[in-house]
């Protein structure tokens, strides 16, 4: 009961203001949770008001690069590689980079490392069928 009043409650709420949204970004939106569409209108509304990051002071632009960046891996980066499968690694075993680059990142111990994938936002397509 209290989900099914939240989740009403946040799409009334949101209803009027997914008309300065383009209808593109509709689907997403609703895919995500609360916080993140709070973040996504601070920074779409930033955008539509034609501010420049970087003419922002620098403590809120640093804010502004801090939620795009975060909206940007949590939604417009796909995974091409493998996922990471098990407990993470313990970032004090590994104090420095390794000559091959991996673990980098304590989530994803091959994420940067030789021979792996770059994050992307299209789907690769095999270039045999074009």
């Amino acid at each position: 009961m209290s989900i099914s009043f939240l989740s009403s409650a946040e799409s009334l709420l949101l209803a009027p203001i997914k008309h300065f949204i383009h209808e593109d970004f509709h689907d997403i939106l609703q895919r995500m949770p609360l916080t993140d569409k709070l973040l996504f209108m601070i920074i779409h509304g930033v955008d539509k008001t034609g501010i420049q990051w970087h003419k922002l002071p620098v403590f809120m632009g640093l804010i502004y690069l801090a939620i795009r960046r975060h909206l940007h891996s949590e939604y417009n980066l796909l995974n091409v590689g493998r996922t990471p499968v098990g407990v993470r690694f313990n970032p004090n075993n590994f104090p420095y980079r390794t000559a091959d680059g991996t673990f980098n990142d304590p989530f994803n111990e091959g994420a940067g490392g030789e021979g792996t994938f770059f994050g992307r936002n299209m789907l690769p397509v095999d270039q045999k069928d074009k």
